[in-house]
């Protein structure tokens, strides 16, 4: 159901995900903390990512209201499950890389801007 377009955009999140926990790896020097602190924190990106374009894209061919309404819902839900992820990984995992959190996250984010500038 979600478009091509939407579909690159994710890969692209997830391939910087994926190379933002090798950084991590490689700067963690054998401390698990880092790398598993960046996974978190693009998985906080990359999962309501995920369900934002399902919310967003589950109907076609309906009215334009009908459009803004399932992305605002879908903006809604994304929002919440953004804070719910971060507060879970704080309150559940004490032995964080605040730096490894927020560098994953902002590599999943990074994503969306670099897949609207790049065009294939």
């Amino acid at each position: 159901m979600v478009n091509r377009e939407v579909k690159r955009i994710l890969r692209l999140q997830c391939t910087l995900v994926g190379v933002a926990l090798l950084i991590g790896v490689v700067a963690g020097g054998g401390n698990l903390a880092i790398p598993v602190s960046v996974l978190l924190g693009g998985l906080s990106a990359l999962v309501p990512a995920l369900v934002y374009a399902r919310i967003a894209y589950a109907k076609r061919h309906v009215a334009p209201a009908e459009l803004m309404k399932a992305h605002f819902r879908a903006e809604a839900v994304k929002y919440v499950l953004t804070i719910l992820l971060f507060g879970a990984t704080l309150v559940f995992f004490k032995d964080l890389s605040i730096v490894g959190l927020f560098g994953g996250f902002f590599a999943a984010v990074s994503g969306y801007w670099f897949g609207l500038l790049i065009k294939n």
